[in-house]
């Protein structure tokens, strides 16, 4: 081996040590971008799935451990591919990339490790296609949705769908099915059904909402993303009057389905801060659309509100479920510190 030769040899060593433990995976997969968005509204169907079929969470606990294993690998993945495959028009669009200045052998570890994983669970999960399905094509969709040369993100309303479903429809069919099967009981259509409209409404909302905010980037960079190809005007109406609607249905047939009212109730007093904030913080509530001071309906309400009412609601008829209740806030704390803060600015009698 020549000299140069050992000299890349080495660096490419150094390189995919550096960028290799679980702390720099984390940066490098924008973990901290993701945690608590995609994360907390599957939990928060896991929670109410085991609501509605009547099996306490301090029974499903193996589940809800092998949910997060088997779904993080797999955000992390998205991450990793989102970025490697989008170097060429990050740059020039003048954004950050972190694969800008990765060596191609930490690259491939990078991605190595949530593939593993992932094949692990679809080994698992080989002889229950309720379990492996969805999971697969939660892997699919992402993958057809950035590496080319299929690359839907740059292929309209394909791309949308495909984010939406790898994002939120396929791990929640994974988060509900993993209940059922736990706690040995039917499947519920009406479950399954409004728990996947639901799903893919959000989604929808959540992958037009990133669009339209890199609207601009994805001009410079050429990049011919759904919101790129279509009039705005004319995609938030769709979010507004289409999706948004659909999402509310099937979230109402979701409520009208669990055993407690404490999520419509949180669901008012949600209601009541979304009100105040709007007003004191001088705040614009949206659909899909950015705005300089805004507030996205019912975002709030996903992370926190509904995960806090059905473990509330789970620990009232199962006490040992206030386990469930201190472990996901230990967790997903990030969104109750926000609103905590948030709710002692609007304290009715604080010192104007």
């Amino acid at each position: 081996m020549g000299i140069s030769r050992k000299i890349r040899s080495i660096a490419a060593g150094r390189d995919l040590a550096r960028h290799s433990g679980p702390a720099r995976l984390a940066e490098v997969a924008r973990a901290s971008e993701w945690w608590e968005f995609k994360l907390v509204p599957l939990f928060a169907m896991f929670y109410a799935t085991a609501l509605v079929a009547g099996a306490p969470l301090h029974d499903l606990g193996w589940a809800a451990l092998t949910l997060m294993a088997a779904i993080v690998p797999g955000a992390a993945y998205v991450s990793i591919v989102n970025d490697l495959t989008d170097r060429k028009e990050d740059a020039a669009a003048g954004k950050a990339n972190r694969l800008a200045n990765r060596s191609g052998a930490a690259v491939a570890l990078l991605i190595a490790v949530p593939i593993s994983i992932g094949l692990f669970f679809a080994w698992t999960w080989r002889n229950d296609l309720t379990l492996l399905l969805p999971y697969l094509a939660a892997w699919a969709a992402f993958t057809l949705y950035s590496v080319p040369p299929f690359r839907l993100k740059t292929r309209g309303v394909a791309g949308v769908l495909a984010d939406a479903s790898g994002a939120h429809l396929f791990p929640t069919l994974v988060a509900v099915m993993l209940v059922i099967r736990s706690a040995g009981v039917e499947a519920n259509a009406v479950w399954l059904a409004a728990s996947s409209l639901w799903a893919l409404a959000y989604g929808l909302r959540g992958i037009i909402w990133h669009q339209l905010l890199d609207d601009e980037a994805d001009r410079r960079a050429a990049v011919d993303t759904f919101v790129q190809r279509s009039e705005r005007r004319s995609i938030i109406i769709l979010a507004r009057w289409i999706i948004f609607p659909i999402e509310l249905c099937a979230f109402s047939i979701l409520l009208s389905q669990m055993p407690s009212w404490l999520p419509i109730l949180f669901l008012g007093g949600y209601g009541i801060m979304v009100r105040r904030k709007l007003k004191l913080f001088r705040l614009d509530a949206v659909i899909v659309e950015p705005k300089e001071r805004h507030l996205i309906i019912l975002n709030e309400y996903y992370d926190l509100f509904l995960p806090l009412a059905l473990l509330v609601a789970c620990a009232w008829r199962w006490p040992w479920d206030a386990a469930a209740l201190l472990l996901h806030f230990l967790l997903f704390p990030r969104r109750l510190v926000q609103t905590s803060q948030d709710m002692w600015k609007l304290r009715p009698f604080q010192r104007r």
